[in-house]
């Protein structure tokens, strides 16, 4: 039996959900396990080794024995790397955990090192979550685990201190682009922070667009034009920094393509808030990261070794990896009216603008009921047939229909520059996480990134060639319940690791540990129901009238709507909160 197995086999005993997670989890190219001098491997993070090259096991016993902690003292170890030097606590008669922030490297570890006396001595912590920890317990830190991640490591300390954890919430500014794809993921961004509990603001530039659109039409000479794209793009600067000194937000997160330039850029960090920027496009096909990488706080990118390779290059540190995800209020099962199945219904669907690689691959599938929708289309080219509406741009409405309706949704990744199928294709786009959060069946080309993300051929089906995709096009079309389960299966996974709200989350811990001690939530507000508890004494009846309301009301209206679900007469202490809503309603429609 392998380590793996061995580790697993008692984790899923003892700890269910964590045997899933590291299960499912895939191991980046960027984590290299490699043979030291002595022979046993150490393991490399990107730019850290975790471990000495030459002898782990030695250093992780002299690590061990040089660390301070009294007889029997419990002990939570910060890094797990390979466990050499976890393995000396297992052998002592304490007990010992270990905090492990990135599930990969846990992965690893169990694949190399006998870890099974860690499960019955304390356990193990993957992730953020450091709740469940012994407190006052004694904290060892592995100095290369904290290099990569100083902010959680700060966190545990003051954890372990006794320290109470920072509450509250964020004011956070969520910055748009004028059009685009990445548009929807602002909204979908900000949305997810509100329901993280911040309060987030979503500065939407997508109305200024006709207007900076019709610039194109005023002037045919090349220098007026620049100029007053260049002005436009001054006055939509001054909205930006206007907003910013009147929210005064502690984070800025900007989406690609949003209207900023480097000078501006600086001046937002004199104003004082953390900058994020969210590249959701390929860096190989848009090159303005250059200029935008090195004036933020955190730079979040979809693609790994190679682009942390030229952001290393710059001499940049503050970036960290970021995947797409999906909005699960938007893209959900429907159930669709008779005529929206037959509107937009089809064996095989594609939604998506026309990028060449499309245009030219979809020619082979001319011979099924297929439709395409969206915009950027050729119509006067052999698939003109098969494309709806005209080459229409499609709402975001439209396309969860068209993912319900679709017996078969195709998911080709746009490429300027191949034919078909990008062969070295590494991000998801968030059609991925779109259609899986649907419920709808997908076939999507091959990507390097994506057994990251979904268990191929059971949670989505994938294809690497034109033969393959007609291949299983023939197959599950003859397949329905074949369908329906790999469609259940990729919604499930999607809900449980792949939404906004999740992947921001990720998102502000990889800034702690990018901007440690920065980034500072303010104390919540307290709702009215807390503010009435503290201004009248223990022995009013009001204080008996509070204490008997749900834990979720915390309004007025949501107390007198409580009342309203009630079917016994109102106490007097009852009217007058009713009337008192009453009083307040009123003034806000301007009748007292």
């Amino acid at each position: 039996m392998s380590y793996w197995e061995k580790n697993l086999a008692v984790l899923k005993a003892r700890a269910p959900e964590l045997a899933r997670i590291l299960t499912q989890t895939v191991v980046p190219p960027d984590h290299k396990v490699i043979p030291s001098k002595s022979g046993p491997p150490y393991l490399q993070v990107g730019g850290v080794r975790l471990h000495s090259t030459y002898q782990p096991v030695a250093e992780g016993r002299s690590w061990a024995q040089a660390q301070e902690r009294e007889e029997k003292e419990p002990v939570v170890i910060f890094g797990l790397g390979l466990g050499y030097h976890v393995l000396p606590f297992l052998e002592e008669d304490r007990m010992v955990w270990v905090v492990e922030p990135s599930a990969p490297v846990a992965r690893l570890a169990m694949e190399h090192q006998d870890l099974t006396r860690l499960w019955e001595r304390g356990g193990l912590c993957v992730g953020q979550n450091i709740t469940g920890l012994p407190p006052k317990a004694r904290l060892l830190v592995h100095a290369p685990t904290r290099r990569l991640h100083p902010g959680l490591c700060q966190r545990l300390a003051a954890y372990l201190a006794g320290e109470e954890q920072r509450g509250g919430q964020l004011r956070i500014l969520v910055v748009g682009p004028l059009y685009g794809g990445s548009h929807a993921i602002a909204r979908f961004s900000a949305r997810a922070f509100s329901d993280m509990g911040h309060e987030a603001e979503f500065l939407d530039f997508a109305p200024f667009h006709p207007g900076f659109k019709a610039l194109g039409k005023l002037s045919q000479v090349p220098k007026t034009l620049s100029r007053l794209t260049k002005e436009c793009l001054r006055f939509l600067g001054e909205i930006l920094l206007t907003r910013v000194r009147e929210l005064h937000p502690d984070l800025v997160f900007f989406l690609a393509q949003a209207p900023v330039d480097p000078p501006l850029l600086r001046t937002l960090r004199g104003e004082g808030p953390l900058l994020a920027y969210w590249f959701v496009e390929d860096y190989q096909v848009f090159p303005y990261w250059r200029e935008v990488a090195p004036e933020v706080d955190a730079f979040f990118v979809l693609q790994r070794e190679g682009f942390f390779q030229e952001l290393s290059k710059l001499g940049l540190k503050n970036f960290g990896f970021l995947p797409l995800a999906t909005d699960p209020e938007v893209y959900r099962p429907l159930a669709l009216e008779p005529s929206e199945q037959k509107q937009y219904g089809s064996a095989v669907s594609f939604v998506g603008a026309g990028y060449r690689n499309r245009r030219e691959f979809f020619q082979g599938f001319m011979d099924l009921d297929f439709k395409i929708w969206g915009s950027d289309w050729d119509l006067a080219s052999p698939l003109a047939p098969y494309i709806q509406n005209r080459g229409a741009r499609v709402s975001e409405e439209e396309a969860v229909k068209i993912f319900n309706a679709t017996k078969i949704n195709l998911n080709l990744h746009s490429s300027p520059y191949h034919q078909g199928i990008n062969p070295d294709g590494e991000y998801l786009n968030p059609r991925v996480f779109d259609l899986a959060a649907a419920g709808a069946f997908q076939l999507v080309d091959w990507r390097s990134q994506l057994p990251e993300f979904f268990v191929p051929e059971e949670e989505v089906a994938t294809f690497t060639s034109l033969l393959e995709a007609r291949e299983k096009l023939d197959y599950y079309l003859a397949h329905e319940e074949k369908r329906r389960e790999v469609a259940q299966r990729g919604r499930e996974r999607c809900l449980r690791d792949h939404t906004y709200r999740l992947r921001l989350t990720q998102a502000l811990e990889i800034l702690e540990d990018l901007c440690p001690g920065r980034l500072t939530p303010r104390p919540l507000a307290e709702s009215p129901v807390e503010q009435l508890k503290r201004l009248f004494p223990a022995e009013h009846p009001v204080q008996s009238f509070l204490k008997q309301l749900p834990p979720e009301v915390e309004t007025l209206d949501q107390v007198v709507n409580h009342l309203k679900e009630g079917e016994s007469a109102l106490s007097e202490t009852e009217a007058l909160f009713w009337l008192l809503h009453e009083f307040q309603s009123g003034l806000k429609r301007g009748r007292f």
